[in-house]
Formats: C-alpha cells, sequence, structure tokens
C-alpha cells in the first residue's frame, strides 16, 4: 500500500523522503528511471561491466549527495547529469577510442555479421548494429547531446548537464543528424 502511494509522489519529494531517511522512496526512484539511465549508458559505450560499473556509481552518488539536493532541478536530470560525468570520467581514465568492437550473439565482430547481412534486406538486428556503430563513430560530445535528446531532454537540461550553451548543444545535436543520416543512407536508401 505504501509503495502504491509513492507511486503517485514526484521524483522530487520522493528524493527528499530518502533524504530523510524513507528507503522504500528510494526504491520508487530506483524503479522508475534504472530503466532509462541503463539504455542512456548503453547507447554511450560498448563495454557492458563498465556499463554496470558507471550505472551503479551512479546511484550510490545519488544515495551520497541525498541530503545536498537543492532541488533546483528535476531528479531525473539531476541524475542523467551525474550519470554523464561519470560517464565522461570513465572515458578520461579508458582513454579509448571512439569505435569499439561489439559482438553479435555468435560472438563474431559487428563488422562481420553486417558485411554478411548487406546482400539481403537488413532486419532490425543489422539496423540496431548499424545505428550503435554509427553512433559510436561520432564525437563524443555530439553523440552525447544526440542520446541525451532521445532520452527526452531539452535543449536546456542538456546544457545544464554537459555545461555547453543551448546553442552549443543545438549544433552537436544537428551535427549529430547530418552525420548520421549521411553514414546510414548509404546502406538504407533504395
Amino acid at each position: 500500500m505504501l509503495k502504491s502511494l509513492y507511486s503517485l509522489a514526484s521524483d522530487e519529494s520522493l528524493y527528499a523522503r530518502f533524504a530523510r531517511g524513507n528507503a522504500a522512496a528510494f526504491e520508487v526512484l530506483y524503479q522508475r528511471h534504472k530503466d532509462s539511465l541503463f539504455g542512456y549508458l548503453y547507447r554511450s559505450r560498448a563495454d557492458l561491466p563498465a556499463i554496470e560499473e558507471i550505472a551503479q556509481e551512479t546511484w550510490l552518488a545519488v544515495i551520497d549527495s541525498a541530503r545536498d539536493f537543492q532541488g533546483s532541478a528535476k531528479f531525473r536530470t539531476y541524475l542523467f547529469a551525474i550519470a554523464h560525468r561519470k560517464l565522461v570520467d570513465s572515458w578520461r581514465r579508458k582513454r579509448q577510442e571512439n569505435v569499439m568492437v561489439r559482438e553479435d550473439a555468435q560472438g563474431r565482430p559487428v563488422t562481420e555479421s553486417l558485411e554478411a547481412g548487406v546482400a539481403g534486406t537488413p532486419g532490425n538486428t543489422e539496423l540496431a548494429m548499424d545505428l550503435l556503430m554509427a553512433l559510436e563513430s561520432l564525437p563524443r560530445e555530439q553523440q552525447q547531446a544526440y542520446l541525451l535528446k532521445e532520452e527526452g531532454f531539452s535543449r536546456r537540461e542538456i546544457s545544464a548537464m554537459t555545461g555547453s550553451s543551448e546553442e552549443t548543444v543545438k549544433s552537436r545535436i544537428r551535427y549529430a543528424n547530418k552525420q548520421l543520416r549521411s553514414l546510414l543512407e548509404v546502406q538504407y536508401v533504395d
């Protein structure tokens, strides 16, 4: 009964309740946002163990900073801003290149399975993998702006999360769309 009452509460009021020691309020917040956070991180990075680690670090940071939350931003914006910073920190630590190797269900590099699928009409799996590969080819700033936009955040919210101006965010999204279109239309235009 208590959890069903919490399901009607705003994220911000739940986070305030959690800051006062109510663990059930945090559980509701976690259930509401865990999947979208994981999806965002997954589309940002190929390494599943690293994604899980970043998600865990993000939630731990949310827990640790509950008492300091001012409520000046939506909780979801706050959560994704923390995740964004953790993701950037991870990239800096790893010094990875933009293009990462992904494997298909048979353990082959995606490029091999995509080459095999080019002869016929690509299915949803091939299209999804092509999109992921195209996303990985974008500069990280464009990739992040595009993915945050796809998660439903406004340019203003993305600007606050990334510390960039709204015009910069707008440009990054526009260039990302243009680049993705040019990369994918070669293979998918009839």
